[in-house]
């Protein structure tokens, strides 16, 4: 079967933008670009991945689809303010290796590694802020991803006011990757699993190894999985690893070089086999959440594997 990750991340070399490597060479921005899509090049087809869906900056972006457009397409997150908010959206929606842009309803970035760092729902939301940032993206036909860990539910509003246009709720709809995560990770899944209301909204299983509380294969997440799927069916489920950030604990504090501790190192390829060789899902289910749900909600031009 085809198997597409609905979301990875730059796989960073360490040292920055033209920052010294191990050897003490210097590298130019443009090569270390090079050597980062390599890496998730390499990733991907270790891992047994097929394609993959690029969440990271735009200049990675850009690269990652430049060099290997049969593999990488990108989402870019515009500025829900912006004057030129409507031009932005359509050259994205015009870019050939761009298929979504994302919507980040929380102040995640500013607290995921904070000791205590609570999770905010943005307050400009209630306020309309975001209105036209989704009415632009329904405009020009481009799937928005909602950055809103436990507030997916907030997007209701949009979904019923734009039923054209693909929702996608990212990691479960729930909150991940909090240095303190909550005792609950699960306590917002009742309010995603009513989203399942509207045609339009898909869920990305995305992040498990961080979300789950066992080591792999990750058997306690499954009774929350099924009711994801009961709800909204295979066909608007799509799978994500979330590489690089699956590959270490992130709610573990950092090691004394300020990196992440080696011994929270995740396998890729862990963050695929608990559904690819799972028996809690039908062979049917898993072409769809393993490759056919992407593929469908962004409207994916690649040839299929066979």
């Amino acid at each position: 079967m085809e198997i597409i990750d609905g979301q990875i991340h730059n796989p960073a070399i360490g040292g920055g933008r033209t920052g010294e490597i191990p050897d003490g060479m210097t590298m130019s921005d443009e090569q270390e670009l090079f050597v980062e899509v390599e890496l998730a090049r390499e990733a991907i087809g270790a891992a047994g991945v097929d394609r993959a869906i690029v969440f990271a900056n735009h200049a990675f972006n850009q690269a990652a689809t430049r060099y290997y457009p049969e593999l990488f397409r990108a989402v870019e997150v515009l500025d829900y303010g912006a004057a030129d908010l409507e031009e932005q959206m359509a050259r994205l929606a015009a870019d050939p290796g761009t298929v979504g842009t994302r919507a980040l309803f929380t102040n995640f970035g500013q607290v995921w590694r904070q000791p205590g760092g609570v999770l905010e729902l943005n307050p400009l939301i209630a306020q309309g802020a975001y209105d036209n940032y989704f009415a632009m993206a329904a405009k020009y036909d481009v799937p928005m991803f909602l950055g809103a860990h436990k507030f997916a539910s907030e997007a209701s509003v949009f979904a019923e006011r734009h039923p054209e246009m693909t929702l996608i709720v990212d990691h479960f709809g729930v909150t991940q990757s909090l240095l303190e995560p909550p005792a609950d990770r699960w306590d917002a899944l009742p309010n995603l699993l009513e989203m399942a209301r509207y045609p339009n909204v898909y869920v990305k299983m995305c992040g498990t190894p961080i979300i789950s509380e066992q080591e792999y294969p990750y058997r306690d997440i499954w009774p929350y999985m099924h009711q994801i799927l009961h709800a909204f069916g295979a066909e608007r489920c799509l799978w994500a690893s979330d590489y690089t950030r699956q590959r270490w604990g992130t709610e573990t504090p950092l090691g004394p070089d300020g990196q992440p501790r080696r011994e929270d190192w995740i396998p890729y390829a862990n963050a695929l086999n608990y559904i690819l060789l799972t028996n809690e899902l039908s062979e049917s289910d898993k072409e769809w959440v393993l490759g056919k749900t992407v593929r469908r909600a962004l409207k994916l031009d690649w040839p299929e594997v066979s």
